[in-house]
């Protein structure tokens, strides 16, 4: 991890506007007890504490999951993995990826998924469904289609 703790709880400070606290909780997860402890349950424990060091592992094993939230159109989850995949990101030091994400979101974050899979070396046609739309009912596009609408396909094929 890149970051230092002074780092985090400046970030965490910053996001005031995380209603849901889907960045945040990340933000806190990666912190050691001592600076995570304020943020917690009253009366957590340092030996019921796990701090998360490893924000590449993390994305490698929540990857799945987003994929799968993305291709059945789960919306409030969808975006919540995104917003994992940017506290994530940003822990790793991939700070313009983090704040790409943003600009990229359609498709229930497919595009978002593509774009970290690949910064990772993760094969992200293999969690694809090949159905990429805004809306359950909705006529969906291909995978090429999206990412040509999206003026990434250039981008994810080098």
């Amino acid at each position: 991890m890149t970051r230092t703790i002074e780092e985090i709880l400046s970030k965490i400070d910053s996001m005031k506007d995380d209603v849901f606290g889907f960045g945040t909780g990340d933000l806190i997860q990666a912190l050691p007890f001592d600076a995570a402890a304020p943020f917690l349950k009253e009366g957590t424990t340092a030996d019921q504490w796990t701090q998360s060091t490893d924000p590449a592992g993390e994305i490698r094993n929540y990857m799945g999951f987003a994929w799968g939230k993305a291709n059945g159109c789960r919306g409030l989850s969808a975006g919540r993995s995104v917003e994992h995949m940017k506290a994530w990101l940003w822990l790793d030091g991939k700070d313009e990826l983090s704040n790409r994400l943003d600009d990229v979101y359609e498709f229930y974050g497919k595009p978002c998924l593509v774009l970290v899979c690949k910064e990772y070396g993760i094969d992200w046609k293999e969690y694809d469904d090949g159905e990429w739309r805004n809306n359950e009912s909705g006529r969906h596009l291909s995978a090429e289609q999206a990412l040509k609408q999206k003026g990434l396909l250039e981008e994810v094929a080098a």
